[in-house]
C-alpha cells in the first residue's frame, strides 16, 4: 500500500498571499476568518468594490462605461494572460506545500509580471519595494517556472472620493521593483514559517474541537 504524502495541514489546503498577508499583520483575524470561518469579517467598502469593477473588467477586456476609468485601464502596461488563477506544489522539510496566486498580468512567454493598484491612498517607491505581494508572486513563478523574476511592476491608478462616488484622478504611476534570487529564497523561508505557524494553530483548533 502506497503512503500517503506529507502535506503541511492549512485551512483551505493551500496559502495564498492574502492569507500570509493577513497572518503577518493580524494572527488573530486569521484565526477568526480562516479556521474558525467567522463570515461577520467578509466586507468590501467602497475603495475595494471600486478596484473589484477594475480587475474584473481587465480579466474580461471589457469596458466599464466610465470615460476616465476605461482610459486609465487602456494605459496600464498588460500581458497576455490576465487576472489567471495558478497554484504550485512543492516539498519543504515539514511536508508538501501548495501555493495560490493571481497575477493581475503574465506573460507566458517571458514569466513577467505586473500588479494593478488603484486607491487614494498613496504609494511610493519603498512602499513598492517592500509590498509582499510582489515577492509572494515572483516565489511562486519561481518554483513552478524555474524562472528568476528581477524586476516587476506595480502600476497605481489613484482614485479620490467623489459626491460619494470613487473615481480616477487621471494619475498613473509605474513602480519599478527589483526581486532577484536572494529576494526570493528570503521569501521561500518566510512563507514556509508562515505555513508551519498557521498549521501548528490550525491542528490545535481541529483538536479542541474534538473534546
Amino acid at each position: 500500500m502506497a503512503r500517503k504524502k506529507k502535506v503541511i495541514e492549512l485551512p483551505k489546503g493551500y496559502l495564498s498571499y492574502s492569507q500570509c498577508q493577513m497572518w503577518k499583520t493580524n494572527k488573530d483575524r486569521y484565526i477568526k476568518k480562516y479556521i474558525e470561518l467567522r463570515e461577520d469579517l467578509n466586507f468590501d467598502n467602497q475603495s475595494m468594490k471600486y478596484g473589484k469593477v477594475v480587475a474584473d473588467a481587465l480579466e474580461n477586456e471589457v469596458h466599464v462605461e466610465d470615460a476616465l476609468t476605461d482610459t486609465m485601464m487602456f494605459m496600464l502596461k498588460k500581458y497576455d494572460i490576465r487576472d489567471k488563477e495558478d497554484v504550485v506544489e512543492f516539498k519543504t522539510d515539514f511536508g508538501w506545500l501548495t501555493l495560490f496566486f493571481k497575477p493581475d498580468t503574465f506573460d507566458s512567454v517571458t514569466k513577467d509580471f505586473r500588479e494593478y493598484k488603484t486607491g487614494k491612498v498613496k504609494w511610493t517607491q519603498g512602499k513598492a519595494e517592500k509590498h509582499f505581494q510582489l515577492k509572494f508572486y515572483a516565489l511562486c513563478i519561481y518554483l513552478k517556472y524555474k524562472h528568476i523574476t528581477d524586476i516587476t511592476y506595480l502600476d497605481w491608478i489613484e482614485t479620490e472620493d467623489y459626491n460619494d462616488m470613487i473615481r480616477p484622478t487621471g494619475k498613473l504611476t509605474s513602480f519599478k521593483v527589483c526581486v532577484g534570487i536572494k529576494t526570493i529564497l528570503e521569501t521561500l523561508k518566510e512563507v514556509i514559517e508562515i505555513a508551519k505557524e498557521i498549521e501548528t494553530v490550525y491542528l490545535t483548533h481541529k483538536k479542541e474541537a474534538l473534546w
